[in-house]
């Protein structure tokens, strides 16, 4: 009879197949907007586009060279409509835990006073110690496109416990349609976004942990601290610094 191999060893060769090449599908894959989590996300696409034109020279039928242009981020976002707008708890606050800040975190500015018919010139106020005297205001956004820009990041983690992790920083919304029929049993909302740049998947070491897998956590990169700072450009220069 053939001996058995110890226990460590099948924990060795059981850990070495999951650090393999590994994949995930959107069950495994979660969308948060600057550190909020998206609920109602059920399908994000995204791509890459940059101006690139040959360059001919007389005697030559074939390009000598290629010229490189300007690059361009875009993408779509396909919301689930449930009881509310798709952007509602984010326009609205509705994840603060009580600071007015928090609240206010994707508010706009909003002008007060129009320019008059005419572009005729008008008195507004003689002191203006802030920007209350311009007639601006941070006021909640009615549309998605008045919210400010943000950053997306997807977060995988499969049942072997391989995560990875990407992002798109600078997220600015521009379009949004959605409808409602008799022949429609889930109702969606579609946006379509402009984004400043692109962070490709990459793969992150995940701790062994326990063995009741209740004690996992990231060890090489620290996403959640990551997640809870607010502007894109601050992500890009995190991101710099720890890939640099």
């Amino acid at each position: 009879m053939a001996n058995s191999a110890p226990l460590d060893s099948i924990e060795q060769i059981n850990e070495g197949i999951k650090q393999t090449y590994n994949s995930s599908s959107g069950c495994d894959i979660v969308a948060t907007l600057d550190g909020v989590l998206l609920g109602n996300l059920n399908g994000i696409s995204f791509s890459t586009t940059r101006e690139k034109a040959p360059i001919y020279v007389m005697g030559s039928v074939d390009a000598v060279s290629f010229g490189r242009g300007k690059r361009g981020h875009a993408g779509s976002l396909i919301f689930t409509n449930f009881d509310r707008h798709a952007m509602y708890d984010i326009m609205e606050g509705a994840f603060a835990t009580g600071a007015d800040q928090d609240k206010q975190r994707y508010w706009y500015w909003k002008k007060q006073t129009d320019i008059p018919a005419g572009g005729r010139s008008k008195l507004i106020g003689t002191t203006f110690n802030d920007l209350t005297a311009l007639g601006i205001e941070l006021a909640q956004p009615n549309y998605s496109d008045q919210v400010p820009p943000f950053t997306i990041t997807l977060t995988s983690m499969n049942e072997y416990g391989n995560v990875s992790v990407m992002h798109i920083l600078g997220v600015e919304l521009i379009n949004e349609g959605s409808g409602v029929s008799i022949d429609d049993i889930v109702t969606e909302t579609q946006m379509t976004f402009v984004a400043r740049a692109i962070v490709g998947w990459r793969p992150l070491q995940v701790g062994r942990g326990s063995k009741d897998g209740t004690s996992f956590n990231i060890t090489e990169t620290d996403i959640l601290s990551r997640l809870k700072r607010l502007t894109a450009v601050k992500q890009a220069e995190d991101l710099v610094n720890i890939e640099g």
